[in-house]
């Protein structure tokens, strides 16, 4: 007997669409937009290719609701991790020990962020169906270091743009070197060198 299932019943549609999200999640990261098909995604969540139309019309809009469940998560997960904080430096290490544990229980999160810069840039009319998440990376590093200079926590003359702009890089460039090597485990070691070399605990005081 198959295993697939074809229209579900109003009590599995949240699971069965949670199914095909994570699915399309790990197909987009490993083999790009254009490689995956709608029949691929059906079949890594068990259901009928004909099943998927009940959810979303076109691949696109599949890939869209993946960038924008993937960055509600990420983000509502990070603006928890920083209100557990009251100063920048402990939000932010609290921020970049959440995204390695993120990456190490699944790493297509960072996989297909990644590739989401790439491949917006091969098919632009993938951002128009994005829009209710784009920026919110910007704007969760630009709220962050707004609240600390409003705390008094950062110097006067700092320009808070490019602090943001630091915070933000770092997290990305992390993320990429990470996915570059294969292996989430060395985000959290890079993170972990990051906070020794910020609270001064990395350098040889017996030299």
């Amino acid at each position: 007997m198959s295993s697939k299932v074809g229209r579900p019943r109003d009590g599995d549609s949240a699971e069965t669409r949670r199914k095909i999200l994570r699915a399309a999640r790990v197909r987009f990261a490993r083999d790009g937009f254009r490689a995956t098909t709608n029949r691929m995604i059906a079949q890594d969540a068990g259901i009928t290719s004909g099943a998927i139309y009940h959810y979303v019309e076109s691949k696109a809009e599949l890939y869209a609701d993946v960038y924008c469940s993937t960055v509600d998560h990420l983000y509502s997960e990070f603006e928890q991790a920083a209100s557990e904080h009251d100063t920048l430096f402990d939000q932010y290490g609290a921020v970049l020990r959440r995204a390695a544990e993120l990456s190490l229980d699944d790493p297509s999160i960072t996989g297909f962020i990644v590739a989401v810069t790439e491949e917006t840039r091969r098919h632009p009319d993938l951002l128009a169906l994005m829009t209710p998440q784009r920026g919110r990376h910007a704007r969760f590093f630009a709220g962050l270091v707004e609240a600390a200079h409003e705390r008094g926590e950062l110097a006067p003359d700092l320009d808070l743009r490019a602090l943001t702009d630091l915070l933000g890089s770092v997290m990305t460039g992390l993320a990429r070197m990470s996915h570059a090597a294969g292996d989430a485990s060395r985000y959290t070691a890079a993170v972990e060198v990051l906070e020794r070399f910020l609270d001064g605990s990395l350098l040889n005081t017996r030299v």
